[in-house]
């Protein structure tokens, strides 16, 4: 049986963060609304926010490269996107900032 390629994930994060440090390629990036529960059901989905992604090796924005914004609205219901960034490079790192209540993973080589 031959092994299918894969990629690393950051899981599911809802706060600023520096996801990882170094070259990588990006491959996807989700964004989901965050009502704070679990599951995402009828009530779910009533939070905004947007996240901006940087390529940058530490929790700073200054000088880096903004490599994309992502914006989920508020309007009651429950909302998943996915990105799909075809194997973006980054040269040092990928630092996302989290505006908002919303979730987020971000899959890279």
């Amino acid at each position: 049986m031959e092994m299918v390629a894969g990629c690393n994930t950051t899981g599911v994060l809802s706060a600023t963060k520096l996801c990882y440090v170094g070259k990588a390629r990006i491959a996807s990036i989700k964004a989901m609304s965050d009502d704070g529960s679990s599951d995402f059901d009828s009530s779910g989905g009533a939070a905004a926010g947007n996240i901006a992604v940087y390529d940058s090796s530490t929790a700073t924005t200054s000088g880096k490269k903004l490599i994309t914004k992502m914006y989920v609205e508020d309007d009651g219901k429950p909302h998943m996107y996915d990105f799909e960034f075809h194997g973006a490079i980054t040269a040092e790192g990928i630092y996302v900032v989290v505006t908002g209540d919303i979730q987020y993973s971000v899959e890279f080589f």
